[in-house]
């Protein structure tokens, strides 16, 4: 979620301090997300005393709240604790682990805040887009916890193997998931947790009791290194299983492991992302300063949460030893036995060592990775990032981008500049991998453009002052046997994929959009004349979303009355321009409702024949009228509907008490897909001109719910209506060029309140 540089202040403000009655709330929030259980054991408390301390804060440091736009579109609220003041007695709470058992490890781990040189992001609240509320632990505060324990076994040896429970492990309420120490530089680079790296999966009961919100760790350093979310699907099929299975390790062996396709958790927080760097110590520290993480053997303060297996922000390496011995499935193995150290000074029951910081890791770094664990080689290969040929992209964006300029007949020159941008680049499929220039042959498109220039394939044109030769793209030679060549195969790549070369083609060209009448015939008169079902709800239309609909063209609905008109024999064989009335035609045509008659009508005589060109507008006249909002080209309906299209409204009035400035008021663009929000911003930075939003403006018609009423300063109905209608020769102001609204020129309706000049003509 933070991978990308900048994202941990992304829309940020200016951080503000948490009031103590907030803080007491969140302390309790985040105890309730943490822990379960009985809370006897003196670890808990231990930990229950250090989240006091970093959250209450009663007299050192502070806890910050910032508001973040996250790269999702969710808002955010990151919370920060600053750096505590340095005494005696928090150094001597967490001076460097010397015991040899599990408990001694957890009684060792301090209870006041221990990062006295960095401020660390603790905590993250976010509403998802399923409006529910998160609350998630960062790796800062969880590094200065003890770690979960507890061992599930390996897939490989899940079906056989029972685990034994240790005295923390139905304390924690987040479990956690074990995986691969190679698959740690990938997370650290941003990606999410594949299914195919994931070493050990948690019981279902306790990922549901967690609603999904796991920590990540790797083999042999069980100090979490991200945090994140089980992907839905994985969720469902393996916490909610409905084909009646009851081994859950037999699940997690099918649903994840090596050779699974997917992503397996959504990675929140990592080692190596922009929270880790953010914070960061502003210069180095010594290995003496600070206080020791009882685990990793390193100062909480060194950049690395105190773990000397975090190499920065790249990889995570094991610290502990895990051996054959940790993956058999003898059901003699003693949990409490006693370790045993070797020369290197490495637990071989994997215990943690005496001393850590007397541990090299980077002498056995390819030995943990590679021998400890047995790996798939598929495994690797699917993380691996592929030889891309950058070259052929490139090329092949180029000859289709020429395509698309063809077929749209888009005039000629345009800038290189804007061709790069809006033709080359967007003819490179979603699918393809992305283009990076630089690592091109040519490394820039100036070069490669007169390369091409020199083959013939296109024509290029020099600056103004003769000092830039590629400037503008002129020409392009239709005729040249690359272009020719290209074609063809493009063509039949096409069609093998099942795909339409024409649609392709054109998916460069500019979308427009077109209004389009269409008609229904009423009940009455369906009944009445005895049409054709099929007919009057148009089942053989050419499109599949009018067909059912009873919406016809008005083609179809003229071939309504022809059809009828030759089944009855109703042209007058004396004049074959007359068509004779009979009595279901009359009361169609000519013979109002009951309830609609006037005295006059009662009396009135009916025609008996009436001209074929009468017939057929009255016909028309008489059918309710609908519409459909089409994308063109290619005639794709988007939506149809019964009456009018409604109209998006342009009103210019003046300003109040002022009589020589305007208010330009726009509603209804919400019915075409356009969002106010940011239009009224596209406006803004276009026309230099301030603009607001009202959702209950006073004086004026009442809105529909969920729409608003967008107010621009000054008098812009030509500009509005070419931005909106994409036809800038509408207006002089430049500001309304390359718009991509494209609403039909008749649902855009202008109205100049009494008195307000129309533009003057330029």
């Amino acid at each position: 979620m933070f991978h990308k540089p900048g994202s941990s202040t992304l829309g940020g403000k200016k951080d503000a301090p948490l009031r103590k009655s907030d803080r007491r709330k969140l302390r309790d929030r985040v105890i309730s997300i943490l822990f379960i259980g009985e809370t006897s054991e003196e670890w808990i408390t231990r930990a229950e005393k250090l989240i006091d301390d970093a959250i209450v804060a009663p007299k050192c440091g502070d806890i910050l709240c910032r508001k973040l736009k996250l790269p999702t579109g969710e808002h955010a609220t990151l919370f920060l604790r600053t750096p505590s003041v340095v005494d005696a007695a928090s150094n001597a709470a967490a001076a460097p682990f010397v015991g040899s058992s599990q408990d001694e490890l957890l009684k060792s781990y301090p209870v006041s805040w221990p990062y006295h040189q960095t401020t660390q992001p603790i905590l993250l609240e976010y509403e998802d887009a399923d409006r529910k509320l998160h609350l998630i632990p960062l790796l800062g505060l969880l590094a200065a916890l003890p770690p979960s324990m507890s061992s599930y076994p390996p897939l490989a040896h899940a079906a056989h193997h029972e685990p034994q429970p240790t005295a923390n492990a139905t304390k924690y309420r987040i479990p956690n998931i074990t995986i691969h120490p190679a698959v740690s530089k990938y997370i650290c680079r941003g990606a999410d947790l594949m299914k195919s790296g994931i070493r050990s999966l948690p019981p279902p009961w306790e990922l549901r009791q967690a609603k999904g919100l796991v920590t990540i760790s790797i083999l042999g350093n069980p100090q979490p290194m991200a945090v994140g979310f089980v992907e839905n699907t994985l969720m469902r099929q393996y916490c909610y299983a409905k084909n009646g299975s009851t081994n859950w390790r037999d699940d997690a062996c099918t649903l994840v492991g090596p050779m699974k396709k997917g992503v397996g958790v959504s990675i929140v927080n990592c080692y190596g992302d922009d929270l880790w760097k953010s914070s960061l110590p502003s210069k180095a520290l010594a290995s003496s300063m600070g206080v020791r993480n009882p685990l990793g053997g390193g100062t909480f303060d060194d950049g690395n949460y105190g773990n000397v297996g975090f190499r920065d922000g790249s990889v995570v390496c094991p610290i502990l030893d895990v051996g054959e011995e940790d993956m058999s499935t003898d059901d003699d193995d003693e949990p409490n036995a006693t370790s045993t150290i070797d020369d290197d000074g490495v637990a071989q029951d994997g215990q943690v060592v005496e001393s850590v910081e007397n541990l090299n890791i980077s002498d056995h770094i390819e030995q943990e990775i590679a021998p400890s664990v047995d790996i798939d080689e598929n495994e690797t290969k699917d993380d691996e990032i592929p030889d891309t040929d950058h070259n052929a992209i490139l090329q092949a964006a180029f000859y289709t981008s020429l395509i698309q300029l063809l077929v749209s007949k888009t005039p000629l020159p345009i800038p290189v500049s804007t061709y790069f941008a809006k033709h080359l680049l967007a003819a490179i499929p979603q699918s393809s991998p992305k283009l990076d220039i630089k690592q091109t042959t040519w490394k820039k498109i100036g070069p490669f453009l007169l390369d091409m220039e020199s083959q013939g394939v296109i024509k290029l044109g020099s600056s103004k002052d003769g000092k830039d030769r590629c400037a503008f793209l002129v020409g392009i030679e239709k005729q040249h046997p690359y272009l020719i060549d290209f074609k063809r195969q493009w063509k039949k790549e096409m069609e093998q994929n099942g795909e339409d070369p024409a649609t392709m083609a054109e998916s460069g060209t500019k979308k427009k959009l077109a209004v389009v009448d269409l008609f229904i015939v009423p009940r009455h008169i369906s009944d009445g004349m005895q049409l054709k079902d099929e007919d009057v709800k148009a089942m053989n239309a050419k499109t599949e979303e009018r067909k059912g609909t009873g919406f016809l063209t008005k083609a179809e609905c003229r071939s309504l009355i022809d059809n009828y008109i030759e089944s009855e024999r109703l042209v007058d064989t004396n004049c074959k321009g007359m068509i004779l009335i009979n009595g279901p035609l009359c009361d169609a045509l000519y013979r109002p409702s009951k309830k609609n008659k006037s005295p006059e009508e009662r009396n009135a005589a009916w025609p008996t024949s009436v001209s074929r060109k009468d017939v057929i507008d009255q016909w028309i006249e008489k059918m309710d009228k609908g519409h459909a909002l089409v994308e063109m080209p290619g005639s794709k309906i988007l939506f149809l509907a019964r009456g009018e299209p409604k109209p998006v409204d342009i009103e210019v009035e003046f300003r109040q008490g002022n009589k020589k400035k305007f208010l330009t008021r726009l509603r209804g663009m919400e019915d075409y897909g356009i969002e106010a929000e940011p239009l009224s911003n596209d406006v803004s930075h276009r026309f230099a001109c301030s603009s607001s939003v009202e959702t209950n403006p006073v004086g004026r018609p009442a809105l529909k719910k969920g729409r608003v009423e967008l107010v621009f300063q000054g008098h812009l109905s030509e500009e509005l209506t070419a931005l909106l209608t994409g036809d800038d020769k509408l207006t002089a102001h430049g500001g309304a060029k390359g718009a991509e609204y494209n609403l039909p020129k008749s649902v855009v309706k202008v109205t100049l309140k009494k008195g307000v000049p129309a533009r003057k003509k330029r």
